[in-house]
């Protein structure tokens, strides 16, 4: 069923504000909705009213083929085994591992052309076959370590700390209370959003025993569906007065668009969480609300998004890529149990070859995860489990 549009005459006296919850509810009241001013009609300059590239798809008619799917055969888990065999047996860190010591004679070239699909195809794909029980946790992430080389051989740091992989998984109140864990180590649900960075890749270790899903959607399609039907949202979003809180940091907020226009893609980029604040992280009171029209349009592109979703259920040994500058992406809650705990590890990739244009506005994060000589990279092959690090709100990598 198609998202109907809230919209009220001029003579609607009724206010009821928007949901500023960190996953709004569809079911409010869309009085506060004003028709657009015949001045916001129309699109800001250099946007267009429609993008017809390929990302922009649906996950209603979305249907997977060789370009979103492959399934590794024997051959392929051999020349893996084989490839790291050789990498561990240099004795060199993880940071050092690229193409040329990871070498995939007949996988490479075939992990060569999917890349390609991140940034001119579909915006993802999932590589479907790994066994992660087989090995040593250090193989496995040698492995995937390796992979992700051929996808994007530059990885970005993804804390101040300058840990490389990051572990997405429920780590318990015996870690931190609920009330105080960030979304990445609890088992609640996230909004659509995105991270720093050019490509995301996450390597699924483990399965939830209920729930987890995750979901993709399509920047493009969100944006082709505003612009025909809210101009005056895109308007809203395509301005730079977004209000994104520090939590306490200097200084105390930052302002920047949400959606970008540049050379012919569409990008969104944000979360929720420094826009209208969260249980772990409430809004800061000292600094500027942002408006009822603002909250209206972030919602919007939450429920467009919802609407558009592709949902993936991500089976243990699953690894998935996609661009994050062209797609939202969140996650189902989920149940662990004793035997099923879901436990994913991400990366932030970067293409030289194939990336898409960095806007003005997001290279300083950028150039912050990815630009990293002379400082230190960690790879922690388990979960970080102190109570300070998984708790605080300062953090930006993907505390969405």
């Amino acid at each position: 069923m198609a998202l109907a549009i809230p919209q009220t005459s001029a003579m609607d006296t009724t206010v009821t504000g928007p949901d500023r919850a960190w996953i709004p509810s569809n079911n409010v009241s869309p009085h506060y909705t004003q028709l657009a001013h015949v001045g916001e009609q129309k699109l800001p300059t250099g946007f267009s009213s429609h993008n017809a590239s390929t990302i922009a798809w649906s996950g209603h008619a979305f249907e997977f083929d060789s370009s979103s799917l492959l399934t590794l055969l024997p051959t392929h888990i051999r020349e893996l085994e084989k490839a790291s065999d050789h990498f561990q047996a240099l004795g060199v860190p993880m940071e050092k591992l690229s193409r040329s010591n990871f070498p995939l004679p007949t996988l490479g070239p075939i992990l060569s052309e999917l890349a390609k699909q991140v940034h001119s195809g579909k915006g993802f794909f999932v590589i479907r076959g790994l066994k992660p029980d087989n090995y040593s946790r250090e193989t496995s992430m040698v492995m995937y370590v390796g992979i992700s080389s051929y996808i994007g051989e530059t990885r970005g740091r993804q804390d101040e700390f300058g840990n490389m992989l990051l572990h997405l998984t429920d780590l318990g109140s015996a870690v931190a209370p609920e009330n105080e864990r960030q979304a990445p180590y609890s088992s609640v649900s996230q909004p659509f959003h995105t991270d720093i960075g050019s490509i995301i890749g996450l390597y699924t270790l483990g399965e939830a025993a209920q729930g987890g899903e995750s979901k993709l959607a399509s920047s493009a399609t969100v944006y082709n569906w505003i612009a025909k039907l809210r101009p005056d949202v895109v308007r809203l979003l395509a301005r730079s007065d977004w209000v994104f809180d520090s939590f306490g940091q200097n200084p105390r907020y930052s302002t920047r668009p949400l959606l970008y226009h540049e050379d012919g893609k569409v990008i969104l980029s944000f979360s929720r969480r420094p826009l209208v604040g969260s249980l772990t992280s409430p809004r800061s009171r000292d600094i500027p609300k942002l408006t009822n029209e603002q909250v209206e349009a972030l919602n919007l592109v939450h429920f467009v998004a919802e609407e558009h979703a592709l949902t993936i259920k991500l089976g243990k040994g699953d690894v998935m890529f996609w661009n994050n500058l062209g797609l939202l992406h969140c996650r189902n809650g989920f149940t662990d149990s004793a035997e099923h705990k879901r436990h994913l590890v991400r990366l932030w990739l970067h293409d030289e070859n194939n990336a898409w244009p960095i806007p003005r506005e997001l290279r300083g994060a950028w150039q912050d995860s990815y630009i990293h000589a002379g400082r230190k990279q960690h790879w922690p092959i388990e979960p970080i489990t102190d109570r300070e690090y998984v708790s605080t709100q300062q953090r930006a990598s993907g505390h969405a």
